[in-house]
């Protein structure tokens, strides 16, 4: 199983328990599969740079394996639905690559569920 150690926390956290990271100025909120939620220290660049997880706006990280759906308003915005049914915004910027990572993440899922 995948973890990570988040500062100030004495075990490490399985990755796959993480839905989405917030960010709160230079502080990140992780948000669990099983509903909590805590505030650590780390940046979310600093997620970004070391788990594989999809940076949709400004100040939200999600891991695509909890999203639902995904859609788009005429190119110009757009939003994931996690599994947890929380909406989150995905910025202009970030809409193309957010399509893309998904369909990636789906196409290895499809590949390991076949095999």
């Amino acid at each position: 199983m995948n973890t990570i150690q988040l500062v100030g926390h004495p075990q490490p956290v399985a990755i796959n328990s993480i839905v989405w990271l917030e960010g709160e100025a230079n502080y990140t909120r992780v948000h669990y599969q099983d509903g909590k939620s805590v505030i650590v220290t780390q940046s979310l660049h600093w997620f970004e740079q070391n788990i594989d997880f999809i940076r949709i706006h400004r100040s939200a990280v999600i891991n695509p394996m909890f999203v639902q759906e995904f859609g788009q308003k005429r190119g110009r915005s757009g939003w994931v639905r996690m599994t947890d049914d929380r909406v989150i915004p995905v910025s202009r910027t970030r809409l193309e690559l957010t399509e893309t990572r998904l369909l990636q993440v789906n196409k290895h899922l499809q590949l390991n569920n076949d095999s």
